[in-house]
């Protein structure tokens, strides 16, 4: 928020220079800085007046003027604005003078005429944007008074950074409360008071929903003239980014800076029936605010109405169907207290911020409403030259406020210091706490304007920063050092993590709420039932509105980011937890790993001086070393009964553990990547990293070298294309476990010599018995068993 060192000292009484303001207000945490100091910019800039006109003997569009600047100067300057005119008071910079965008003035001739100064502009002296012409002074200033003692030039311009719970500094009567706080002055709080006892005739006022607008007034003005603001309005109006419009609604604008209650004025001529209705929009219901935007409204947007169609969005814009215009002579203004999140809901939904919903988002005192009221309905009668023709309040919802406990022992323990009841009594009084003491104890009553105090821990913050943070002295905490809880798999967790990364895949840490249409684009029709999502009720964007149920989307946008920068070699896995609806309206946890890695046309990896392919059988053996090593045994993988639509059905597998199955793996379908622009081949994982650690871990055992030698021998099968390497490698290794060491398949062929529906698999084997040296008939004798049991289990031949 912008704010006007000047304008501020309307509020308050200081002796702080700007920069020891700015640096006293953050000390409370109302982090401060001056962004712009226009003091001593305006020297050798005086009241000067024109004494003569004449047109430019050479210059059709400059005058050549004579202007009396004081101390019996009389100077010869030329000006090209149209509206220079004899006997005017005009803001003349003098030769050597520096204006306040740097340019520096100096005696020249301007087509042959001498020129002895500069006739100013409101734009030139930096009090806004207006170009059109020269300033004319009001009034009669005398000639060669110093400019910054006529006008107020000489500010400097503030910006508090407040935080989204401070919405009761969004005004400079807050910050003049912080002020005073800090400097025990006092407020100068106006006397502006409205019609008692008198309606405004002709209008009925109807609230049709009291929860979210539980108080509403309107005052009326009648006999107005609409006409610019003066000068000084203006000036402070754009000094704090608000750009002047009018002098009836510069006056809202300008209570609203001063009050932080926003306000609306309406045209009365456009109140149709004389009938003011606040109630829902009908669903579907059309609406144009002023900046000539329309929109379609839904049943929980929040409407100012007449009684035949609506006139505001209560407490964000107003229509463009009852606006302020050149010839409105009669006034209905609006001081309201509308419900902050039926505010913030409607502001979101139709992209419509202002300074006004800015305000009731964050809270707005509900017991200064007659208080702004009465501030703009006096600005505007004598700024418009109206008068007050009567007050409507309808109070639907009175605010009670809260009182809470405050003990000094909680204090001082809480902060580590030792004040005592009288210090804390008066640090109370200073923040304006209305409060009664009782002993050690203090009851004190939240105050209606300070939306982020409730309990008793945020009086404690209030006394610290009063009390001052520097005054707080720095302790150590006390930390006991503990191994970490063997039972939360902490340790399992990151072993799993440590032999990922020397797998080659690099750990993410992705937010744990994602884009919906990610989900969507990446399961598609196939998304299961559990990955129901959970919606954020107040996500930080509409691109993050749900709790990720699986952590492959946000894995695959992190891929997706890699290969647009030119990383097409992606190897990355995350874990971390995802989230299901869980019983009555809990929410159930769980811990996933996932990883995603760019395969087949990203073609191969250099590893220790080897090129190894990146593809899915790459993958697949990360995984069962991973879970291998980390768990004692390494996992089974199985075709699912049902495939998953997002991966292909060839290249697809349940991942099994101790009998369980906890993830699967496979190669996503490339429907599901090119939502993400992902035109490389893509396989994935994801396992239940609780599934994994709830199962019993298999003791890893160690046995001497083998004393003899072993035999190896290759056989070669033929089997149906459905049976699968796994099982098949399972089924010889159990032949006879005691003997058979390895199996490893090397070549796998599909072709003419194969009958069609089968294929052919070669493994090598090792047989090592730890009694004897083996013998080739112990060889073939192990090798017949095992064909006995493969013709038995998986109908396998071997090969010719």
């Amino acid at each position: 928020m912008l704010t006007s060192y000047l304008w501020l000292k309307d509020w308050i009484d200081h002796n702080l220079a700007p920069q020891e303001l700015a640096d006293a207000l953050t000390s409370l945490g109302l982090e401060t800085r001056v962004i712009d100091d226009r003091r001593g910019k305006f020297a050798n800039i005086v009241v000067g007046k024109v004494l003569s006109r004449k047109p430019h003997p050479d210059a059709d569009k400059l005058s050549a003027t004579e202007v009396d600047a004081g101390d019996g100067r009389k100077l010869s300057i030329v000006c090209g604005a149209p509206n220079v005119a004899e006997g005017q008071s005009v803001a003349v910079a003098l030769v050597g003078a520096v204006l306040p965008d740097g340019l520096k003035i100096e005696k020249r001739k301007l087509r042959g005429v001498l020129s002895e100064g500069m006739i100013c502009s409101e734009r030139e002296l930096a009090l806004s944007d207006e170009s059109d012409g020269i300033l004319v002074l009001e009034g009669a200033p005398k000639p060669g008074t110093p400019i910054n003692e006529f006008l107020e030039v000489e500010d400097a311009i503030l910006e508090i950074d407040l935080t989204p719970d401070r919405g009761d500094c969004l005004s400079l009567l807050g910050v003049a409360r912080e002020i005073a706080a800090l400097t025990g002055n006092k407020i100068k709080i106006p006397l502006d008071e409205l019609p008692k006892g008198k309606p405004v005739e002709g209008l009925k006022v109807e609230i049709k929903n009291e929860a979210n607008s539980p108080r509403y007034t309107a005052s009326g003005i009648n006999g107005v003239k609409v006409a610019p603001s003066p000068l000084r309005i203006r000036r402070r109006l754009n000094a704090v980014g608000i750009r002047p419009i009018n002098n009836i609604v510069d006056a809202t604008n300008y209570i609203m800076m001063e009050t932080g209650h926003p306000l609306h004025a309406f045209d009365r001529r456009d109140i149709a029936k004389g009938s003011i209705i606040v109630r829902n929009a009908n669903e579907g219901e059309k609406f144009e605010t002023l900046d000539g935007r329309k929109h379609t409204l839904n049943g929980k947007d929040l409407l100012i109405a007449d009684a035949e169609r609506g006139i505001a969005l209560a407490g964000i814009m107003g229509g463009l169907n009852s606006e302020i215009k050149g010839d409105t002579s009669d006034v209905i203004l609006e001081a309201a207290f509308f419900n902050p999140v039926s505010t913030r809901v409607t502001s979101r939904r139709l992209g419509l911020s202002t300074d006004s919903s800015y305000r009731f988002e964050r809270g707005v005192n509900p017991d200064s409403v007659p208080f702004a009221n009465a501030r703009a309905t006096a600005m505007i009668c004598e700024l418009g030259g109206g008068k007050a023709s009567g007050y409507t309040d309808i109070c639907a919802v009175k605010n009670e406020p809260r009182s809470v406990r405050v003990r000094t022992e909680r204090i001082n323990s809480i902060l580590g210091v030792a004040l005592k009841e009288s210090e804390i009594s008066s640090l109370f009084k200073r923040l304006a706490f209305d409060f009664e003491s009782k002993g050690s104890e203090f009851t004190v009553k939240i105050p209606p304007f300070r939306h982020d105090i409730s309990e008793e821990a945020d009086f404690i913050e209030e006394v610290a920063r009063l009390y001052g943070y520097d005054n707080i002295k720095a302790t150590s905490p006390r930390l006991s050092q503990h191994d970490a809880d063997g039972h939360s798999g902490y340790r399992d967790r990151r072993e799993l993590n440590r032999l990922l990364s020397a797998s080659g895949l690099h750990e993410t840490i992705n937010y744990s709420f994602i884009n919906s249409e990610w989900r969507k684009s990446f399961f598609g029709a196939d998304d299961p039932g559990k990955r129901e999502p959970i919606l954020l009720k107040n996500p930080i964007n509409a691109d993050w509105a749900e709790l990720r149920t699986s952590l492959l989307p946000g894995l695959m946008n992190r891929a997706a980011f890699n290969i647009r920068h030119g990383e097409e070699n992606v190897s990355i896995y995350e874990t971390g937890a995802v989230f299901h609806p869980g019983d009555k309206g809990a929410v159930s946890e769980e811990f996933l790993c996932s990883g995603v890695m760019t395969a087949g046309s990203a073609g191969t990896e250099e590893i220790f001086g080897t090129n190894v392919p990146r593809d899915f059988f790459r993958l697949k053996g990360i995984i069962e070393n991973v879970i291998g090593t980390s768990r004692g045994e390494r996992p089974v993988f199985k075709r699912p009964s049902k495939p998953r639509g997002w991966l292909y059905d060839h290249r697809q597998l349940d991942i099994i553990f101790a009998g369980k199955t906890i993830g699967f793996m496979g190669q996503v379908h490339t429907l599901s990547s090119e939502p993400f622009e992902i035109d490389l081949d893509i396989c994935c994982f994801e396992f239940s990293v609780n599934g994994l650690l709830e199962l019993p871990v298999k003791e890893t055992k160690t046995r001497n070298l083998a004393r003899f030698p072993g035999i190896k021998r290759d056989i070669a099968l033929v089997v149906d294309e459905k049976e699968e390497v796994g099982g098949i490698v399972g089924t010889i290794l159990e032949t006879d476990s005691d003997r058979i060491k390895s199996c490893r398949l090397f070549d796998l062929y599909r072709g003419k010599q194969v009958e069609e529906g089968k294929k052919s698999l070669a493994f090598r084997l090792l047989f090592v018995d730890e009694s004897a040296t083996l013998t080739d008939e112990a060889g073939d004798k192990i090798v017949q068993e095992i064909m006995e049991r493969l013709k038995e289990k998986h109908n396998a031949e071997l090969r010719g």
